[in-house]
């Protein structure tokens, strides 16, 4: 408190006599979850806004307002609709590494195509060894371990450098 006083001595005459930091809510995929919870119909949430609900609070409440009114949203919610989280997500050691990679992803810049690495192989296809003989580079989708593109039979795939142009493995996508 006292070096921001010392960096903006106004904040001395208006009040601000405590600071307080609070629990966060990051979601695995950073995204909010909102909508009506599948298992509990008529019971709605609104949460995982990860130090932005003053700004979306707004805009989600009403989107949930109108859900509960008229039975629907009426925008799109699908980024950040709760029934995109899925069972295999609910435990703790899940959420212990996702939510530490997420969080950790906040600031930094978010580059297209980023995979995630924590949490993975929660599903696998019966073909996924054969994938992975053909040089599969995976990428987790809704728990899948989904091939992504190939880098070839007997290479070993790696996702290259983050850019915000053709990738390095655009060639074998």
């Amino acid at each position: 408190l006292e070096t921001a006083c010392a960096r903006v001595p106004r904040a001395l005459e208006v009040g601000a006599k405590k600071l307080f930091c609070g629990p966060e809510s990051f979601t695995p995929d950073l995204a909010p979850i909102v909508g009506e919870v599948p298992e509990l119909p008529g019971y709605f949430v609104a949460a995982g806004l990860n130090s932005i609900g003053i700004l979306s609070g707004p805009g989600i409440g009403r989107a949930l307002a109108q859900w509960i009114v008229d039975g629907y949203p009426d925008v799109d919610v699908s980024g950040m609709h709760v029934a995109r989280l899925h069972a295999y997500q609910k435990n703790k050691a899940y959420r212990r590494v996702r939510v530490v990679e997420s969080l950790g992803k906040v600031y930094k810049c978010h580059y297209p195509n980023t995979p995630t690495e924590t949490a993975r192989g929660a599903k696998r296809s019966p073909l996924h060894e054969r994938l992975a003989a053909q040089g599969a580079f995976f990428r987790d989708v809704s728990g899948w371990e989904a091939a992504d593109w190939f880098a070839g039979r007997g290479s070993v795939s790696r996702n290259g450098e983050l850019t915000w142009g053709r990738p390095s493995w655009f060639q074998h996508w």
